[in-house]
C-alpha cells in the first residue's frame, strides 16, 4: 500500500479541511518574524556590509524552537536579494554522512561554488582530508572573485565530527575573501566536539546572536484543533511511536513495533500526510523537525526509551550490524546502565577499524553509561583512548583517562587506561607520557602484554624528556619484558630508545641500523609514529636530507589516511624541518603552520609546538619576515639566524642531543662572546663526532668548518664547502663558503669575492634574503660592485617593495585569477605553501581580498606604464 501525495509539496494549505485555511496557530514553529525583528536587523545589517569586504562568523545560538532555522532562512533570503552568493547547508540528527552540511550546500545564482568531486573525495578519503580541506578554502576564496559569500549551516549540533572538523578549519582560519559563515546551533547541548567548535569560533572572532526561549508551544494533547488532535486514536499512536523512532516513518518498523497490522498502519501515515504533519516523501519525513519533536515529547521518558530499546532488539534480531543499532541504544540507555554500556563498547569494537569517526560518539556515550567510578567506567575509558587517538584528539582522551584514575581499579584495567594515555602522548606529549608508562608498569597483576609497552615507553619517555640516566637503566629490564611477551609495539619502542642512547654516544651507524630495526618491528596496521619519525629525523641529522624527506612525505600521507590521525602533527613538524635542512624555507614555514594548526586541534604536545615555532622562527631570520621573527622571539629571544644552535628542534628526539649543524654556529657564537673553553669543547665533540661516523660526510663537513672558525683556517672552511656540494644541504654549504670568503680577504681577496658571490647565490636560491644582504654588505666593504648582485635598501616592512621574490610571483599568479592549486601547479610547491604566501601578500599589501589584490596589482602596472 502506498502513501498518496494529496498536495502539492510546498503549496497552500489544501481547501476545506479543518484548521488549514489560515486559522491554524503555528505549532512548534518558534518565533515567528516580527518576534525576531530586532536579531534579524543586527543580522542583515551585517549582511548588507559583506560587499564592502566585512566577513567574518555569525553564531546564533538559542533553545529548541527558538527561532535559529527561521532567522537563518530569512538571512538567506535578504542576502539573495543583494549581488551576494549563498550556500546552505544543514545538520541531520539522523543520517550523519560525512562533510553531509557542506555536499548539500547549493549555491545561489546558479554558479557552484565548491566543486561536488572534491566534496566527495573528502567524504570518502580520509588521507586527504587537511589537504582537501585547504582545497575548498581556496575554492571559497576563488569564488569571492565573483562576489561576496554568505555560507549558512543551520543545526550545527547535528553536524557530526567530519563537518564541525571542516568549518573549524575554514570558519576560524582568517579568510582572504570577503565570506561570511552564518552558524545556528542549540544551546545545551553536551558532545564535546560541537563545544570545542563553538570555542574556536569564538576564540577566532565570531559575533554570537542569543536568542531566548519562546513562548509555551500548544501541545497537540492539548488542541481539538491542531492537526494532530484530529487524528484517530491509530494515528496518534502510529504518530507518536514515529516521532520516537527517528524523523523517517517507516511503516514495516513501525507495525512491527505497535503491533498494529501493515495495512492499518499505511492508512494511519496516510491521515498523517493529509493534514500536514508528514510528508509524502520517498522515504516519508516529517514536515517539521519542531513539530516532530512536540509530538515526541507528549510520550513519556521511560516509554520512550522502552520503544527504543525495543527498536533496537528488533533490529539486531533482524540481523542488522551492532554499529548500526548503537546510537539507538545510546539515546535509549540511561547512566548506570551497564548492560547498554556493554552493547555499546561491542560496537565500538567493531566499528573501530572500519569506521573510527563513527565509533567515537558511541565511545564517549559507552564512558557517560557506566556508572561513576566503577571499573566499567575505566574500561569504556580504555576502549575510547586509542580510538580519540586515531581520529587526532589524543588530548582529550588523556583528559578522560585523568577522570578514572584518582580511585582504585583493579590493576588489569588502571594497566590499559595508562597504556592508552602513554601511546597517545609519545605523539608528542612525553612529558605526559612519562607518569603514565611509571605508574602503570609499577602495577602489580598487570599482564605482561599490557606491561611490556608501559614499560617501553616509560623508558623512552624518560629519555625524549632529558633524563638519559634513567633511560639507560631502565631498557634492559624493558628489552627484557618485550622479548618476552612477544609484543612488537614494545620491542619497536625498545629499539627506538636504544638507537637514540646510540646516536647520543655519537655512535650513528648503530643508531640508524636500530632505528630501522624499530620500524620494521612496528605492527601494521599501527598508529606507533615514534620510531618511523625517528628514523626520518635520523637520516636529517647525518645530512641525508633528501632520504628523511621522502621518508617524511611517505608519513605524511600514511597519517592522512582513516585511523592515523594522530601522528599527523609529528609527521608535519619533522618534514617542515627536513625542508628546512633542504633549503626550502617557504615549504617548510607552511609544514610548521600547519603542525601547529593540527597540533592545537588534536592535544599535541610540546615537542610538536617547539619544533614548528623553531622553524618558523629560523625561517622569520632567514627570510626576514617580521611576523615569522616575531614568532621566533617565542622560542629564542632573537632573530639571529646564524648566532643560535638552538635552531634544530627535532620533533622525535632525545633533550639535548646536539645536531651536527649547529656546531659552526655554536663556535661562532662562543667565539663572538669570548667564551673560548666552550669554542673548544665544541669542536672537539665535532672532531670525535666524524672520527666515529667515518661514513657520514656532513659529519666531517661540520667538523671542519668548526675547526676553521676556532683556527682562523680558510682552508680547513674550504674542505668544508668542498665536502658539503655533495651533500645537498644548501645553507649549511652557504655558511661555509661565507665563512671562508671572510677567512681569505686578507690573504686572497679574489678567491674571498668568488666564495661570497656564490654564498650569496646560494643563500638567494633558498630565499634567505637577510642572508643575501649580509653577503652584500661584505662584498660591499671590499669595494666589489657586481651590477647583478648589487645591494638594495633593506626590504620595507609593508607595500609592493616588502614582497619577497617568491610571494612577487604569486602575487602575479593570483592576481591573473589563478587558484592556490593552480599556481602551485605553475610554480611546482605545494597548496599549502601557496596558500601561506598568499597571506603574507594580503598582509604587507594591506588588503583583505583576491579581488583587492587583482585591483592593486593592475593599478601598480598602471602606474608603472
Amino acid at each position: 500500500m502506498a502513501i498518496e501525495r494529496t498536495r502539492d509539496e510546498g503549496a497552500g494549505p489544501a481547501q476545506g479541511r479543518p484548521g488549514e485555511n489560515g486559522d491554524r496557530p503555528p505549532h512548534r514553529r518558534g518565533l515567528g518574524t516580527r518576534e525576531l525583528e530586532a536579531e534579524l536587523a543586527h543580522v542583515t545589517a551585517r549582511i548588507s556590509r559583506l560587499p564592502e569586504g566585512c566577513g567574518g562568523v555569525l553564531l546564533v545560538e538559542g533553545p529548541p524552537g527558538a527561532g535559529k532555522s527561521r532567522l537563518a532562512r530569512e538571512a538567506r533570503a535578504f542576502a539573495e536579494t543583494l549581488p551576494i552568493r549563498v550556500l546552505g547547508g544543514k545538520g541531520d540528527r539522523h543520517r550523519n554522512v560525512p562533510f553531509g552540511a557542506f555536499l548539500r550546500t547549493p549555491a545561489s545564482h546558479g554558479r557552484p561554488v565548491i566543486d561536488a568531486g572534491l566534496l566527495r573525495t573528502l567524504s570518502e578519503s580520509a588521507e586527504q582530508r587537511f589537504w582537501l580541506l585547504r582545497a575548498v578554502q581556496g575554492q571559497l576564496e576563488q569564488a569571492t572573485l565573483h562576489g561576496p559569500l554568505l555560507v549558512v549551516i543551520d543545526d550545527l549540533q547535528w553536524c557530526g565530527t567530519e563537518n564541525l572538523h571542516a568549518l573549524r578549519l575554514l570558519a576560524a582560519r582568517p579568510s582572504s575573501g570577503a565570506i561570511l559563515w552564518l552558524v545556528t546551533v542549540r544551546t545545551g547541548t553536551p558532545d564535546a566536539d560541537l563545544r570545542a567548535t563553538v570555542t574556536a569560533l569564538v576564540d577566532a572572532g565570531a559575533r554570537t546572536v542569543r536568542l531566548g526561549r519562546p513562548p509555551d508551544p500548544v501541545t497537540p494533547s492539548g488542541s481539538a484543533w491542531h492537526p494532530f488532535g484530529r487524528l484517530t486514536p491509530l494515528a496518534r499512536e502510529v504518530l507518536r511511536l514515529a516521532a520516537v523512532l527517528g524523523p523517517e516513518p517507516e511503516a514495516g518498523r513501525l507495525a512491527d513495533l505497535g503491533g498494529h497490522p501493515l495495512g492499518e498502519v499505511v492508512t494511519a501515515l496516510q491521515e498523517a500526510v493529509d493534514v500536514g504533519l508528514v510528508r509524502p516523501t520517498d522515504p516519508l519525513t516529517f514536515r517539521h523537525d519542531g513539530e516532530r519533536e512536540a509530538i515526541r515529547d507528549t510520550v513519556p521518558v521511560p516509554l520512550r526509551r522502552t520503544l527504543l530499546s525495543r527498536a533496537a532488539e528488533l533490529s539486531l534480531a533482524q540481523g542488522a550490524p551492532i554499529g548500526q543499532v548503537a546510537l539507538a541504544v545510546a539515546e535509549a540507555a540511561e547512566p548506570g546502565d551497564c548492560e547498554a554500556a556493554a552493547l555499546l563498547r561491542r560496537a565500538v569494537t567493531e566499528l573501530a577499524e572500519i569506521a573510527p569517526d563513527a565509533a567515537v560518539p558511541i565511545a564517549r556515550r559507552a564512558v557517560a553509561l557506566a556508572p561513576a567510578g566503577s571499573a566499567e567506567r575505566a574500561a569504556a575509558v580504555a576502549d575510547a583512548l586509542p580510538l580519540l587517538a586515531r581520529i587526532g584528539r589524543g588530548g582529550e582522551g588523556r583528559m578522560l583517562a585523568e577522570t578514572v584514575l584518582s580511585g582504585p581499579l583493579p590493576a588489569t584495567v588502571e594497566a590499559r587506561v595508562r597504556l592508552g594515555a602513554a601511546m597517545s602522548a609519545l605523539q608528542g606529549s612525553y612529558a605526559e607520557a612519562l607518569p603514565h608508562g611509571r605508574a602503570g608498569a609499577a602495577l602489580d597483576g598487570a599482564p605482561d602484554g599490557v606491561r611490556a609497552p608501559l614499560m617501553a615507553s616509560w623508558c623512552l619517555a624518560a629519555l625524549l624528556t632529558g633524563d638519559v640516566p634513567a633511560a639507560e637503566r631502565l631498557l634492559p629490564a624493558a628489552g627484557e619484558i618485550a622479548s618476552r611477551s612477544g609484543s612488537d609495539a614494545a620491542l619497536a619502542l625498545v629499539r627506538t630508545t636504544g638507537s637514540m642512547l646510540r646516536a647520543a654516544g655519537l655512535d650513528f651507524a648503530s643508531a640508524e641500523r636500530l632505528a630501522a630495526e624499530a620500524v620494521a618491528t612496528v605492527p601494521a596496521p599501527s598508529t606507533l609514529f615514534v620510531p618511523a619519525v625517528w628514523l626520518a629525523s635520523l637520516h636529517g641529522m647525518t645530512g641525508r636530507v633528501q632520504k628523511g624527506l621522502r621518508e617524511a612525505t611517505e608519513g605524511v600521507a600514511a597519517a592522512r589516511r582513516p585511523g592515523h590521525a594522530e601522528g599527523l602533527p609529528l609527521w608535519l613538524a619533522a618534514r617542515a624541518r627536513l625542508l628546512l635542512a633542504a633549503g626550502r624555507p617557504a615549504e617548510a614555514r607552511a609544514d610548521a603552520e600547519a603542525a601547529l594548526s593540527v597540533a592545537k586541534e588534536s592535544g599535541a604536545g610540546e615537542a610538536v609546538s617547539r619544533a614548528a615555532l623553531s622553524v618558523i622562527g629560523r625561517v622569520g631570520a632567514l627570510t626576514g619576515a617580521p611576523d615569522a621573527s616575531e614568532r621566533s622571539e617565542e622560542v629564542h629571544g632573537d632573530g639571529t639566524a646564524r648566532a643560535s644552535a638552538a635552531w634544530s628542534a627535532w620533533p622525535a628526539a632525545p633533550a639535548g642531543l646536539a645536531a651536527a649543524e649547529d656546531d659552526p654556529a655554536s663556535v661562532r657564537t662562543a667565539l663572538a662572546g669570548g667564551r673560548t673553553a666552550l669554542a673548544v669543547a665544541t669542536v672537539a665533540e665535532a672532531e670525535r663526532r666524524a672520527a666515529r661516523n667515518p661514513g657520514v660526510p656532513f659529519f666531517a663537513a661540520m667538523a671542519a668548518h668548526a675547526r676553521g672558525l676556532l683556527a682562523d683556517d680558510a682552508e680547513a672552511v674550504r674542505r668544508a664547502a668542498r665536502i658539503l656540494r655533495g651533500v645537498g644541504c644548501p645553507l649549511p654549504l652557504a655558511s661555509a663558503l661565507e665563512d671562508a670568503g671572510r677567512l681569505l680577504l686578507d690573504s686572497d681577496r679574489d678567491a674571498a669575492v668568488d666564495h661570497l658571490i656564490e654564498a650569496g647565490d646560494v643563500y638567494r636560491r633558498a630565499g634567505a634574503e637577510n642572508e643575501v644582504a649580509r653577503v652584500r654588505r661584505s662584498l660591499l666593504a671590499v669595494g666589489h660592485r657586481r651590477r647583478a648582485s648589487r645591494p638594495s635598501r633593506p626590504r620595507a616592512a609593508r607595500g609592493w617593495d616588502a614582497l619577497t621574490p617568491a610571494e612577487r610571483r604569486v602575487a602575479a599568479l593570483v592576481a591573473g585569477g589563478a587558484t592556490n592549486r593552480q599556481a602551485a601547479e605553475r610554480l611546482f610547491l605545494s597548496p599549502a605553501t601557496i596558500g601561506t604566501h598568499v597571506m603574507h601578500i594580503f598582509k604587507k599589501l594591506g588588503v583583505n581580498s583576491r579581488a583587492a589584490l587583482a585591483r592593486a596589482y593592475h593599478e601598480r602596472d598602471d602606474t608603472a606604464a
